[in-house]
């Protein structure tokens, strides 16, 4: 009896099974076997493979992509010297079949059809996408040319100004022409594409050696993804390159791990919404907000679960769709650092910023913030990091936002639609003055100071300030500053 006791006692249970295959698959990617194993031919096509599976199970990449991404992804393991070449294509033909990243410029470039009746429908969007291509090495030709030009020192603000420039000649454009529709198609093809062609001039002064053929191509990588630059510019992924075999192999299998992770955050995240919106009493943000502006109100305890509701599934969605770039990008042997990572952690609101949404951050102090902090104050430390804080996180992200929304001037006048972007002047003044007075806090908590006071209250203190802040974060034009004011008031019996 005693010796099947023991045998029984020594078989692992189901939880320690399952314990043990996580361990396994969590340190795949230290383990020397599948190391060696995934730096051959014939492993190297069973992680490509697995990988796309992952990356299709997380439901965040169409097919055509996906096919776009399984061809790229096998040329490159196929003739890895080609490499850069070999993105550069498929980038190339990924910006000229979506050379929009915000659908509402698409919206416009489909009710101006009818002026550009005379030109072939099929070939309008490729043509001012190759245009834009043509512009940008045009740009950056110049800019490497003339180093000491007012433009190659100051590019961002250059290429900022030049759009400026694009919008207001598509403004006054006389509507109905063929010259009215094809500057404002060029115009959202380049605000889709301009924060990739300011790494690409940054990029310029670095030590990274590209021909400006590649920097220009380098306008919409094929692992897709929004307007923000997640990658930032070939300089930067230069300094993130396997250096080895072994080095290229253990960063496929952690791209393949966090293509894994975000198809099971996907899987999580349909069934949390199916359960609390669809099945359940809870309604989308935004909608409660409306409600509330109606009269229709969910009441407070509904709409504190919604609002609560809203930060941790905005967490996720941002995590889901930053993983499956990261993870692309990873497998042709970047291993650039995650977009998202446990921002739950954080207990300051510039260190939430940087793990919620790394890349946006990074785009906003590289653009913003650091031309301003080596410019100006530098006699006054706490007012010169205050400023350029508030030409980043305030400043800055406003432009990108505005920018990005600037289709809705095209049909309309500026005085009639202006008042849209209200929620975001709120929204980004209020940040910025939360991250500078966060930053001007004198004693922070160390775990010195007990369990609670370290480890709890100033993350509660963050999720409370963005739980609020998300009220804000809207540029649809439905819902008003005081119509959202008054819902953050109602949270509270106002």
């Amino acid at each position: 009896m005693s010796s099947v006791t023991g045998e029984l006692a020594g078989r692992p249970t189901p939880l320690g099974s399952l314990a043990a295959l996580r361990r396994a698959w969590l340190g795949i990617d230290k383990n020397p076997a599948a190391i060696a194993f995934t730096a051959t031919p014939v492993g190297t096509a069973v992680v490509i493979a697995a990988f796309l599976i992952a990356l299709g199970a997380s439901l965040k990449v169409s097919l055509p992509t996906l096919a776009l991404t399984a061809v790229t992804l096998a040329a490159i393991a196929i003739v890895p010297a080609r490499r850069i070449a070999i993105i550069c294509g498929a980038s190339i033909f990924f910006f000229v079949m979506r050379p929009f990243r915000i659908s509402g410029w698409q919206t416009l470039t489909d009710q101006l059809a009818p002026a550009l009746s005379a030109l072939p429908a099929a070939a309008v969007l490729p043509a001012v996408a190759l245009s834009f291509l043509a512009i940008a090495f045009a740009v950056l030709a110049t800019m490497r040319r003339w180093p000491q030009s007012a433009a190659a020192r100051r590019p961002v603000l250059s290429l900022i100004l030049g759009w400026f420039g694009l919008l207001a000649a598509a403004m006054w454009a006389p509507p109905g022409t063929p010259a009215h529709a094809l500057l404002w198609i060029l115009t959202g093809v380049s605000i889709s594409s301009l924060w990739y062609l300011a790494y690409a001039a940054i990029d310029l002064k670095g030590k990274a050696q590209m021909p400006v053929a590649a920097r220009a191509s380098f306008m919409r990588p094929f692992w897709g993804g929004s307007a923000i630059p997640i990658g930032k510019s070939f300089g930067y992924l230069s300094r993130f390159d396997a250096r080895n075999e072994d080095e290229l192999a253990t960063t496929r299998l952690k791209g393949l791990k966090l293509a894994v992770w975000a198809a099971i955050l996907s899987g999580l995240l349909f069934a949390a919404e199916t359960v609390l919106y669809e099945a359940g009493p809870l309604v989308p943000l935004h909608d409660a907000v409306l409600a509330h502006a109606g009269e229709r109100s969910l009441g407070t305890g509904l709409n504190w679960a919604i609002v609560v509701t809203n930060y941790f599934l905005d967490l996720v969605i941002i995590a889901v769709w930053g993983h499956v770039i990261v993870a692309t990008v990873r497998m042709c042997g970047w291993r650039i650092p995650r977009n998202t990572v446990n921002p739950l952690a954080s207990r300051t609101l510039a260190e939430f910023w940087n793990r919620y949404f790394f890349y946006f951050k990074e785009l906003l102090v590289d653009l913003f913030f650091y031309p301003a902090f080596l410019r100006y104050f530098k006699g006054h430390t706490k007012l010169r990091i205050a400023f350029a804080t508030f030409c980043a996180a305030g400043l800055g992200n406003f432009l990108y936002h505005f920018m990005r929304e600037t289709y809705v001037f095209a049909t309309a006048d500026i005085l009639d639609v202006i008042w849209i972007f209200q929620s975001a002047i709120f929204y980004t003044a209020v940040l910025a003055a939360g991250l500078i007075v966060s930053q001007w806090r004198g004693r922070k908590a160390k775990p010195e100071d007990g369990f609670f006071a370290y480890h709890v209250w100033p993350r509660l203190n963050v999720m409370a300030f963005f739980c609020f802040l998300k009220i804000f974060d809207d540029i649809s034009g439905e819902g008003t500053l005081l119509e959202r004011a008054a819902f953050t008031a109602s949270l509270f019996g106002g």
